[in-house]
């Protein structure tokens, strides 16, 4: 098999498919008292989906606007700044003894919020960066059903098949998940491989870019917590939601639906940077959940 027919199934079928399989885990994990969960905190959530529409996107079109090295790249800092939270944001939420709930919640209905809006992010952020040159012709309305077809459809149905057997459900999550894991992150290394002349010329700016507006981001949903006088339960859940990001569905627009490789590498730069945030920001919330008790028995 030639290089160019790999390359061709892995983003016809391996990345698709792999991003189907993890959707489909999510759903297998989702109850009925997930969604009863949204109403709790009416004040947090709102703030924490707030916060996702509007800041990552501004530091994220900032980025791309004054520093991006290629147009390509300009419009994968957007595709990566637009990402909702992903399921490990709950791991590193209950890790951190933030407000699991309140996490969960934000996952849910970002990942809802995400297919209805990105496909509009996307075609303009082509449009603008790339224009004729690209010669992407993308009908909207296609855009948004290939992003609805790898999302929303097998998240409804692993919620549909957790409601009718639950003990199946429970059995399947793990391999789904596992399975999905491994194909999704080996096909991230083939597209590394295959965008190796442009990682060599461009890996300084990747890296500083993509560090800036985890960095950024963090920093200014946290002084906005802070003036929001929130909990540190809840501003830790909020925090982490920023830093976790869902880099799969973006990677899916830019190597399936648009057919560029290089548009993928800022997700695929800020899966390991993004980690290294997460668990520094995890380890310090930690410490400072343990100060009130340590007090509190002095």
């Amino acid at each position: 098999m030639s290089y160019d027919a790999m390359m061709a199934i892995i983003g016809g079928w391996l990345l698709p498919g792999s991003l189907v399989c993890v959707m489909l885990a999510m759903g297998l994990s989702l109850t009925a008292g997930d969604f009863r969960a949204l109403v709790h905190a009416p004040r947090t959530l709102f703030f924490g989906i707030a916060s996702m529409m509007i800041v990552p996107p501004l530091i994220g079109l900032a980025m791309a606007v004054t520093v991006a090295p290629t147009p390509a790249l300009a419009v994968g800092f957007i595709l990566l700044a637009k990402t909702p939270g992903g399921m490990l944001s709950n791991l590193f939420t209950d890790l951190a003894r933030g407000d699991l709930a309140l996490s969960m919640s934000l996952t849910l209905l970002l990942s809802l919020i995400y297919v209805l809006v990105i496909p509009f992010y996307a075609h303009f952020a082509i449009l603008h960066f790339l224009g004729l040159e690209a010669e992407v012709r993308i009908p909207l309305g296609q855009f948004i059903w290939d992003i609805f077809s790898i999302t929303l459809l097998p998240a409804g149905a692993g919620f549909a098949l957790r409601a009718w057997q639950p003990g199946l459900a429970q059995r399947l999550k793990g391999p789904i998940k596992l399975a999905a894991t491994i194909v999704l992150f080996t096909s991230f290394g083939f597209i590394l491989v295959d965008q190796v002349p442009t990682l060599r010329e461009n890996l300084g700016a990747l890296f500083w870019i993509t560090v800036a507006i985890n960095a950024l981001t963090l920093a200014a949903v946290l002084t906005l917590c802070t003036l929001a006088r929130f909990r540190r339960r809840e501003s830790v859940a909020i925090g982490i939601e920023h830093l976790m990001r869902q880099e799969g569905t973006a990677i899916f627009i830019a190597v399936t639906i648009v057919g560029n490789n290089e548009m993928s590498l800022p997700m695929i730069m800020n899966t390991p940077v993004a980690l290294v945030f997460v668990l520094l920001f995890v380890a310090a919330a930690r410490r400072l959940a343990g100060r009130p008790a340590a007090a509190t028995a002095g």
